[in-house]
């Protein structure tokens, strides 16, 4: 469950906890709520949000396939995926210097290396396309 002290996080998945209209279309409990691709204002979904209309949901993004579904990767999993995002970096910088600066930093602690991940993807939008090719691949 997503703790509540953490409040509305926009860069992660929300779904519908109670039925509502928007943008033209009526959503039912456990709908992906796909706010940023349907271009609905943030304030307005902060307020859905702030009522309960909408939440944050773990499972339903499982479910539905959407997020980074970085929690569905055991640590062998997570290991592979910073190693070939690190090759793509290796081969995207002229220096070894460049390269140490750039890469995706390694953990063994797993939640650790899903923040580091986090950290790594919001920091290099260029690798996105790669690091969803790379994590479709990983879980098949």
């Amino acid at each position: 469950m997503h703790p509540t002290y953490l409040g509305l996080q926009v860069d992660w998945p929300l779904f519908v906890k109670m039925p509502l209209n928007a943008d033209g279309k009526l959503w039912k409990v456990g709908d992906h709520f796909n706010w940023l691709e349907r271009g609905i204002d943030a304030d307005k979904v902060a307020s859905l949000y702030v009522t309960n209309y909408l939440h944050h949901n773990k499972e339903l993004e499982v479910q539905s396939k959407v997020g980074d579904r970085l929690s569905e990767f055991s640590s062998k999993k997570l290991d592979t995926l910073v190693s070939l995002l690190n090759v793509i970096v290796k081969d995207r910088t002229s220096s070894a210097s460049e390269y140490n600066v750039k890469k995706c930093r390694k953990s063994k602690i797993d939640d650790k290396q899903r923040g580091l991940i986090r950290r790594f993807l919001n920091n290099n939008a260029w690798i996105t396309e790669d690091f969803y090719r790379i994590r479709d691949e990983i879980l098949g």
